[in-house]
């Protein structure tokens, strides 16, 4: 189960599992944040191929806006499967 909760402006919390069960869900979600964006992902236990795709479609559509889309704190498994994938600079993971 994956939930976004909205924090205070230009914070998210991203919590549970994005995979690609959640990732319709999540896309609507994700599509639904304007401005530039900070993902708490300190309660992200798991996160699949299809839920890196919406985190890029969110950074694209952010990007394109002229906003940032960051991601922070990461915890260290899900930092991995960014830094595997080679998106660790892209999406501003310390």
């Amino acid at each position: 189960m994956f939930r976004l909760d909205p924090g205070s402006e230009g914070t998210v919390r991203l919590i549970g599992r994005l995979d690609g069960d959640e990732a319709e869900r999540a896309m609507a979600s994700f599509a639904g944040l304007d401005g530039s964006i900070v993902a708490d992902c300190s309660e992200l236990d798991y996160i699949s191929s299809a839920g890196i795709a919406v985190i890029l479609v969110t950074l694209q559509r952010l990007n394109k806006a002229g906003h940032t889309f960051r991601l922070h704190p990461v915890q260290p498994r899900v930092r991995n499967v960014f830094k595997y994938a080679g998106l660790t600079q892209m999406l501003g993971i310390e």
